[in-house]
């Protein structure tokens, strides 16, 4: 493997019902699930909420590194994310993408810097960031705003 690349690697146990016991490296392992409405128990995220997880997880490291790059300031950041499903998609409906149909990303920066900067910064951050081309690259338009607090 080159050494610019970086090697990612989860094992997952199916428990039963919809629920699987994930590990990652040597962190405790933790359950997937779905809510009662879709069949499970309701016992941890599902797994597109673990989607948008790493997406603001994503988004937050992005804008922490190329907050340096830029010397851009900032002493918050809050990240709103939602997603929604058609779960036609998910029974087998023809025609219907079993994905997200939106994602909406809302990103609050406490910072002095300028609306322009903030801008900038989201545009780095969004060609730059994973999870976020990933979920671009699915076809799945990424909409919100990124505003400056003081």
């Amino acid at each position: 493997m080159s050494k610019n690349m970086f090697e990612v690697a989860v094992k997952g146990a199916w428990t039963g019902g919809v629920q699987t016991k994930i590990n990652v490296r040597e962190f405790d392992s933790f359950l997937i699930d779905e809510p009662a409405n879709l069949g499970g128990a309701d016992a941890g995220p599902n797994p597109v909420e673990f989607v948008l997880a790493g997406l603001n997880g994503c988004v937050s490291v992005m804008v922490s590194m190329i907050a340096k790059e830029m010397d851009f300031t900032y002493s918050a950041v809050d990240l709103d994310t939602k997603g929604t499903l058609d779960v036609r998609g998910l029974m087998g409906i023809n025609g219907i993408t079993p994905n997200f149909q939106t994602v909406t990303l809302n990103v609050t920066i406490t910072t002095d810097e300028s609306q322009e900067r903030v801008d900038e910064l989201k545009e780095k951050v969004e060609s730059r960031c994973p999870v976020m081309t990933m979920i671009k690259g699915s076809g799945v338009a990424v909409d919100g705003d990124w505003i400056a607090k003081q």
